[in-house]
């Protein structure tokens, strides 16, 4: 990288959200900003950023990554789908407006949910489960949080529990819990270790939850425009009718 680039480049980030870059000259750096949490895997693990700040050596190295690595991230359905879901004419819902907040360190617990090898498991959930490429992890955002009753319409519980499901060793852990106000309406997977939670509350102002196993780390994007409208309904019911489960008119 020009010296005289990167004096620039870093200047930038140091004055800047995170999302200043990926509106004015680079398209890719919201995701690539999700890539670096992939890039570091490789080095040796040290501690989380408290400011959510990056430094010069990290910036240079967003700077050159292959913008084609992480494309797809804003096309991946899952997200625009979830975007377009929380449109309104007044303010759009868009990238533009998440903004980084700092680092948090993953913590793993006992989760409550039966995994699909167990006996007692579900088949009901089967379909919703959200596996990673290589078919050795999945997560499970729903059988914490809604069940069917005798009529076979979805009933939901006041609280949700997420839980990731590691086939090989075994193991459920609960990653994160939700109280009634606010929930998770998706998720998808960036790779083999790491994956985001779209999350939504009835303030109206969506996050993105983005988790590095391998780091230990998550990263929080916040929506910041507070003048967005309380909502009217959930993707998270949208998601469900669309898979054949009956709701509660």
């Amino acid at each position: 990288m020009k010296s005289g680039i990167r004096i620039k480049l870093v200047k930038e980030f140091n004055e800047k959200p995170l999302i200043y870059l990926y509106m004015k000259k680079f398209p890719f750096v919201l995701a690539t900003a999700f890539t670096f949490l992939i890039s570091c895997d490789e080095k040796k693990d040290e501690n989380i950023n408290s400011t959510g700040l990056l430094n010069q050596e990290e910036i240079e190295e967003i700077a050159e990554e292959e913008a084609s690595q992480f494309a797809g991230f804003e096309s991946n359905e899952t997200l625009k789908n979830w975007l377009e879901f929380y449109k309104n004419a007044q303010t759009p819902l868009n990238l533009s407006n998440f903004t980084l907040k700092p680092n948090r360190k993953l913590e793993l617990k006992e989760g409550h949910i039966k995994a699909n090898y167990e006996p007692g498991f579900d088949s009901t959930y089967e379909p919703f489960l959200i596996y990673n490429p290589s078919k050795t992890m999945y997560l499970d955002i729903d059988s914490y949080n809604w069940f069917l009753d005798k009529e076979g319409v979805a009933q939901f519980d006041a609280d949700s529990e997420i839980n990731l499901v590691n086939i090989n060793d075994k193991t459920v852990s609960r990653i994160a819990f939700y109280g009634p106000s606010s929930w998770v309406d998706d998720a998808f997977w960036m790779s083999d270790s790491v994956f985001v939670l779209l999350e939504n509350n009835y303030e109206n102002l969506p996050s993105l939850q983005v988790y590095n196993l391998k780091k230990k780390m998550i990263s929080t994007y916040n929506y910041s425009d507070s003048t967005r409208n309380r909502i009217p309904t959930k993707y998270l019911k949208k998601r469900l009718a669309d898979k054949g489960i009956k709701l509660t008119p």
